[in-house]
């Protein structure tokens, strides 16, 4: 049997070059990434003094003293981004997370600082106007350096402008080639061979290693999803060890899903929690804290809009302002979720069906309201209330969730936490309509996801993101 052989769209002649460029290997990227903040901090405190005083006072002041402050924003700023892990390759690449990143922790040290001022009491020699007027200018900076990052370094990865590690993959025949490329690319890989293994070919393994590029590459990626056949994944990796190349498994299915769990030490052995404990008091009692906070801020700020969409809605059709729906909370209690009307029925319990693009019992309004998310705006109640949070796994109509229960077996799990107005799923493009069982457990495992993975911090980036993404109203109507 031949077993392919597949070169990537790396060439061979083109690697051997582009690892000399300039002598930097791939991680240099976090590097200079992290350099260049420092170097745009430093000069933006300066600037950004020097601005302040020429505008405010026609005066041309010393900026030294702000750029010892510079010194002090930018080591703090860069150590943060760095204990992030905002400085790897594809964490760059990641524009709208470096956005948040620099959103949030920016205007964090800048408040840092000016308490230790205030505390300091040494406000006369600090102009706040100065700092603030450097906080702009250093936001509106870091952001053009995102563009330029983003902009050169997918051209870089696209065109292996940067040297990566030479990778040889070896995977069995149902392998989604493709998808692991363009991800290991992200990661400063390239993959130069790959190697398909089958039954017939594992008990001469060895022998094609050698034959086909083991000795011309960095490391070795074994890709593997086929849980049946483990003695061939034995086999594979006792061949593999005869060579002095680091050897790396990516495990796909189950097995992937229960490894991107916590990790914990018992003795020599690895355990990983496939299903993290409720969340304790200490944070029930932060996320409900910051629930109410935003809740309140959103329905105030919201609530000329909410009186516009409530009267549009009683002009355009008849029936009710508000509209009702049985939903399962935390631990499966059931409660009234609230939204505007958007459709010219009123649905509920067992007699539910999801709307369809051109649905005709969507309104005019609320097609509107719909593909914009407006008609959520009233579930800031059920937050306030308790039944929802603002960050968590979507409810859906009772009718589905006995469909769900039954057809996906971690359905059931998403119930561990409050559902939410927003959550994992929605900011990674699953919204809208779920028409097969495949979309829905696409649904269920960013929601597993999440419940394993919450942070406070997690909350605060999927509600910037699901901001950023209410421009894209492609799979909502």
């Amino acid at each position: 049997m031949t077993v392919p052989v597949e070169e990537s769209w790396v060439s061979p002649t083109s690697t051997r070059n582009n690892r000399k460029w300039l002598g930097f290997k791939s991680v240099a990227i976090a590097y200079l990434a992290a350099a260049g903040d420092f170097v745009v901090l430093l000069a933006g405190s300066a600037v950004g003094h020097s601005l302040y005083e020429q505008l405010a006072f026609g005066i041309l002041a010393d900026p030294s003293v702000y750029i010892g402050i510079g010194l002090l924003v930018a080591t703090i700023f860069v150590l943060a981004m760095g204990g992030a892990h905002a400085y790897r390759p594809a964490e760059i690449l990641a524009f709208r997370r470096q956005l948040l990143l620099i959103c949030t922790l920016l205007p964090a040290v800048l408040l840092f600082l000016l308490a230790v001022v205030f505390f300091l009491k040494i406000g006369d020699t600090i102009s706040r106007g100065a700092i603030l007027s450097t906080a702009a200018i250093s936001i509106a900076a870091l952001m053009s350096v995102r563009v330029l990052w983003y902009r050169h370094l997918t051209k870089a990865i696209a065109f292996a402008s940067f040297p990566t590690r030479r990778v040889l993959l070896v995977c069995n025949e149902r392998t989604v080639i493709a998808d692991i490329r363009e991800k290991a690319a992200l990661c400063g890989y390239s993959v130069k061979h790959t190697l398909t293994l089958s039954e017939r070919t594992l008990a001469s393994s060895s022998m094609l290693f050698q034959q086909h590029g083991i000795s011309d590459v960095d490391e070795v990626l074994v890709a593997w999803s086929d849980y049946e056949n483990l003695t061939a994944l034995q086999s594979c990796l006792c061949a593999l060890q005869q060579f002095c190349v680091p050897v790396n498994v990516m495990f796909g299915g189950l097995v992937g899903d229960v490894v991107d769990g916590v990790a914990h030490n018992v003795g020599e052995k690895r355990l990983f929690q496939a299903h993290r404990p409720p969340l304790d008091f200490y944070e029930r009692a932060c996320k409900r804290v910051f629930d109410i906070g935003f809740s309140l801020a959103a329905l105030a700020a919201m609530l000329p809009v909410c009186l516009v969409i409530a009267i549009a809605i009683k002009i355009d059709s008849r029936g009710p302002v508000f509209f009702a729906q049985s939903r399962k909370g935390y631990s499966g209690r059931t409660f009234r979720i609230l939204k505007f009307r958007s459709m010219s029925v009123m649905e509920d319990a067992g007699n539910v069906r999801q709307a369809t693009r051109g649905d005709p019992r969507v309104t005019r309004v609320g097609s509107f309201i719909r593909s914009s998310s407006l008609d959520e705006l009233p579930q800031f109640w059920n937050v306030l209330k308790g039944d929802m949070s603002v960050v968590g796994p979507r409810p859906h109509a009772l009718a589905h969730d006995d469909l769900y229960d039954v057809q996906i077996a971690r359905y059931a799990s998403r119930r561990h936490v409050k559902p939410g107005l927003t959550g994992w799923a929605q900011v990674n493009g699953c919204r809208g309509e779920t028409p097969t069982v495949d979309k829905m457990a696409e649904r269920v495992r960013h929601d597993i996801w999440y419940i394993n993975n919450w942070s406070l911090w997690l909350d605060f980036r999927i509600i910037f993101l699901t901001v950023l993404g209410m421009q894209d109203r492609s799979n909502v109507y």
